[in-house]
């Protein structure tokens, strides 16, 4: 009975990871609007580490002359390939911004319109990046119902994926309940109220984890370039020309990742703007910023992503 159980629960598990990547795949872009800034929240997956292994939330803070701030937001969460939403890799938190002004602007926008979204209490002694990535963290979970969330939601459909989400979650009474029904009357018991509760708790956790992980704020040299371009015509700056994008490091992080996941962020919020000519002006973008957006894109970009 026990290795009968055993077996279970490990196809549960398998196929609710075969579920979740699915479905992670199918909604590993989300974008919302807030106070008028665009908000991006995607999901990603690398191999380009270094010799430790994280799983990483980035906040990048991407030049945009399409609203008042002149910003989007990109929340992304960067796991290394084959690594499942739970798992038990240190956490990070890192914020991309293209200035040093740039956290400042940020918490401006939240205060001014997305903190009525975000229901999050602070302590007065808070450290301010930590409370910016809290509030980014629910946002992101408010508009999208988080990433794990939603995989899980698509899941409901089959009892048994839903138990194997809810047991790789390690909520309270799971295991318990698995040993001493067995897998398949727990599947049938487990209402679809219930295992929402337990994937939003699964969802929760993750979040939580985050909020103890170590916090890396960097002048990213790509938003750097992104900024500059946006505000200078071609006579006075060709990025194409001016800057070399093979060149630029950021000694905070490992690995090359970062190259890939920026360029992504921007593709993001910058690829319906490229592919819509009578968009360029009010975007600022001229035909020398126009071909280096296009070189950072890349021609099969579209096709990964």
């Amino acid at each position: 009975m026990k290795k009968l159980f055993s077996e279970g629960l490990k196809s549960a598990s398998s196929f609710a990871d075969k579920a979740i990547g699915e479905v992670y795949q199918k909604f590993s872009l989300v974008k919302e609007m807030v106070n008028g800034i665009p908000f991006f929240v995607s999901a990603e997956k690398t191999d380009k580490y270094g010799k430790e292994l994280y799983d990483e939330r980035h906040y990048f803070v991407i030049p945009f002359m399409m609203n008042d701030a002149h910003i989007a937001l990109h929340s992304m969460r960067c796991l290394p390939s084959g690594v499942p939403e739970i798992n038990s890799l240190p956490k990070r938190r890192i914020f991309h911004f293209p200035n040093k002004h740039s956290e400042a602007l940020v918490q401006k926008v939240l205060l001014d319109g997305a903190k009525g979204i975000v229901e999050q209490d602070h302590c007065l002694n808070e450290n301010t990046l930590v409370s910016l990535a809290n509030d980014i963290d629910a946002l992101d979970k408010k508009l999208t119902y988080g990433m794990l969330f939603v995989g899980g939601m698509a899941a409901l459909v089959n009892p048994v994926v839903g138990v194997g989400i809810a047991a790789k979650a390690l909520t309270p009474g799971v295991t318990g309940l698995l040993s001493k029904y067995g897998l398949r009357p727990v599947g049938e018991k487990l209402s679809k109220s219930q295992l929402e509760r337990k994937i939003r708790d699964a969802e929760s956790n993750v979040l939580k984890e985050f909020e103890s992980a170590s916090t890396v704020q960097l002048i990213n040299p790509i938003l750097q370039e992104l900024e500059l371009a946006l505000n200078t015509i071609e006579s006075e700056h060709d990025p194409l020309i001016d800057f070399d994008l093979s060149k630029g490091t950021i000694n905070e992080l490992d690995g090359e990742r970062w190259r890939d996941l920026t360029e992504t962020a921007i593709y993001h919020v910058y690829k319906d703007i490229i592919d819509t000519p009578n968009m360029h002006a009010e975007a600022c973008l001229g035909p020398e910023d126009i071909r280096w957006l296009k070189v950072i894109f890349g021609e099969d970009r579209s096709e990964n992503i």
